[in-house]
């Protein structure tokens, strides 16, 4: 896929230089360690991507403070496909959101709207939308669409949305090396680490703030350390885990947020240079937040 606009954060540039090459995994002979600048880099959606954003009634769809769908909902699920059209299968990301109105503890509303969102997207999968790209989160009360003064405005604000987008350059991104994030073989930031995402953070705050949903995904290169007590897979899903707790740290809302551990299985080089293993290595901000542009 070509990317229209891809830009570098030059103030970044320089910051960091990231000591090994190998830090996304170990590989099972000594590895030759080499300098490599490691700014942040940001590449930005080509368009929003959005093919569909769908807001379906939860009175009609589920019982009083139940998540279980209801036949109603299912017909209303239905309906929703058939507008989309078969699109919607063959999409990159379909997202898919609960919501409540304001009534009752915040606790109890995120928890509910998320298992009304797990329910829907269950659905979603049985109608043959692809599991891998459903997301799911549950925002409770915080995005309401109407005053929640007025029986009629909490029942518009007690729904669920779907929003799908067709490929994965329709999301804004922040790509960083893991070497300029963490120690080989770890997934504790270092101290440039640290600075690095706190330099992106800033640079990215509106970005990160107006984001409908961000995802933060590891991945690793193909190399395995039969020595090393992680898997690929692990040391990538606690990579990104850490990304979002220093992201939940500075006030960013984790109700938004979904990680994910790739491991080796998506490489964006071959993994038969130190280079192309060097780039495999890296975790993505993935951020799904132009709705309205």
């Amino acid at each position: 896929m070509n990317i229209k606009s891809k830009m570098i954060f030059t103030a970044l540039h320089g910051l960091i230089l990231a000591s090994v090459l190998m830090a996304g995994c170990a590989q099972n002979k000594p590895r030759d360690y080499k300098m490599i600048a490691a700014p942040a880099e940001v590449i930005k959606g080509e368009s929003t991507g959005i093919f569909a954003n769908i807001a379906m009634p939860a009175a009609s769809m589920f019982e009083f403070d139940k998540a279980e769908l209801n036949e109603d909902g299912k017909a209303v699920i239905d309906d929703a496909i058939k507008t989309v059209g078969p699109e919607l299968m063959d999409a990159y990301l379909v997202l898919v959101v609960g919501h409540t109105d304001t009534s009752g503890a915040e606790s109890h509303n995120e928890a509910l709207s998320l298992k009304r969102a797990k329910s829907v997207a269950d659905y979603l999968i049985s109608s043959g939308v692809k599991a891998n790209a459903i997301r799911v989160i549950g925002r409770g009360s915080k995005e309401p669409v109407a005053s929640n003064e007025t029986p009629e405005g909490r029942i518009q604000n007690r729904r669920v949305d779907i929003i799908a987008a067709a490929e994965l350059r329709d999301l804004d991104t922040l790509v960083f090396s893991s070497a300029a994030l963490f120690e080989p073989k770890s997934a504790e930031l270092n101290e440039q680490g640290l600075a690095l995402l706190e330099a992106s953070r800033m640079d990215a705050k509106d970005m990160l703030s107006r984001a409908a949903y961000i995802e933060i995904v590891g991945h690793t290169d193909d190399v395995v350390d039969e020595e090393f007590h992680l898997s690929n897979m692990q040391l990538s899903t606690l990579r990104a885990e850490t990304v979002r707790d220093y992201l939940v740290s500075k006030g960013h809302d984790a109700s938004k947020m979904v990680t994910t551990g790739k491991g080796a299985t998506m490489p964006i080089a071959d993994n038969y240079t130190d280079e192309g293993r060097a780039q495999n290595r890296r975790v993505q901000i993935l951020i799904l937040g132009r709705l309205k542009e």
